[in-house]
């Protein structure tokens, strides 16, 4: 007797102790935005299904978390808004409709202070302060305001707009859209949202991304397939990388729209939309070296990364679905389709609190 209630009491004591781990337990998931819809995608990051479909607003443009990853922010561009979701239960719990026109891709200071919201229409990318939950700065620029994405020390923002392109300045100003061009990288420091310097990308600049160290800006242009290499102190183009492309493809009109770096800072994958491609290159060396080619089965607009690196999700607007490519063996190991006619492009990984 005395044997068993030891042993009672030994798995009491267990439990007791266990049950508070088990709380602080953790899991990932990946959040992917319908650009034709007005909905958000919840997938398991460990068996790649769909856990929820939440409605965040009409055409949600942007996404962005801060380093806690307690709120997930969305941009949405049909009805200039700014969902706010608790990524733990995966519920809204504040909605904003005070931007400019179009609000497209956003990024945030990693203490969750400032975030950034490019304008399209408006020619502005505001500054919305998340604890005074207002606009406090507008920062103009040529062009529309698309991209922008944060330094790793908070201090720098780069912003990327894209411009009119080949429509004519009546045109553009018919449309109620901005007429200026723009061919640079502008850069804002965050402590004042003013700008401070640009760098000049030769032609449109579209996607951006960041190396982890800050120094290195990786950015898609409009009318080059492959990416420019930018050196964010010296402020200019260190290298043009183009995709190995054979003849026939040379020959067919695509686009470079979408492109990352591996958080383990080993790979840039730069998406090729009309091929269906995604070009891989090693940046451990100088300048970039192509490495491998995915066929995603789909038009590939967009991408990003599990925080391990291993596996790279990139979203494919002509079939409504998200490929998961694993990264060592750059093939594509199963596809996630979110719904007919919802266009997938922007998503983003979350480790967050288990319920």
């Amino acid at each position: 007797m005395q044997l068993k209630a030891f042993i009672t009491t030994l798995l009491v004591s267990f439990v007791l102790t266990a049950a508070p781990a088990l709380k602080g337990e953790e899991c990932q998931k990946l959040y992917i935005l319908s650009s034709l819809g007005d909905d958000m995608t919840v997938v398991d990051v460990v068996t790649h299904q769909i856990i929820k479909t939440l409605k965040v607003g009409r055409e949600p443009h942007g996404i962005a978390a801060p380093k806690s990853q307690d709120f997930l922010y969305v941009s949405t561009e049909g009805d200039r808004g700014l969902t706010v979701i608790d990524p733990a239960k995966d519920e809204i719990v504040a909605q904003y409709h005070i931007f400019g026109e179009r609000p497209n891709e956003i990024d945030i200071t990693s203490d969750g202070r400032f975030l950034y919201v490019p304008a399209l229409v408006a020619g502005v990318v505001e500054v919305f302060d998340t604890r005074q939950k207002r606009i406090v700065a507008r920062v103009p620029t040529d062009g529309f305001p698309h991209n922008v994405v944060v330094s790793p020390d908070d201090r720098l923002m780069y912003l990327s707009p894209y411009d009119r392109g080949k429509t004519s300045a009546e045109q553009a100003k018919a449309q109620g859209l901005p007429t200026t061009l723009n061919k640079k990288i502008y850069i804002v420091d965050t402590s004042t949202h003013s700008i401070v310097g640009t760098i000049p990308t030769g032609n449109t600049p579209r996607p951006i991304a960041l190396s982890g160290d800050g120094k290195r800006l990786y950015v898609n242009t409009d009318d080059f397939m492959g990416f420019l290499v930018l050196d964010t102190v010296a402020r200019k183009v260190l290298y043009e990388v183009p995709y190995e492309l054979t003849e026939s493809e040379k020959a067919e009109p695509s686009r470079s729209h979408g492109i990352g770096i591996t958080p383990d800072q080993k790979e840039v994958w730069s998406t090729d939309t009309h091929h269906r491609l995604v070009h891989v290159f090693d940046v451990t060396v100088d300048p970039p070296r192509q490495i491998a080619r995915v066929d995603t089965g789909g038009t590939p607009y967009w991408l990003t990364f599990s925080p391990d690196s291993r596996t790279v999700y990139v979203a494919n607007t002509s079939d409504d679905s998200v490929s998961v490519i694993d990264v060592a063996a750059k093939k594509v190991r199963t596809k996630i389709f979110v719904g007919k006619g919802k266009a997938p492009k922007r998503m983003l990984v979350l480790t967050v609190p288990e319920e």
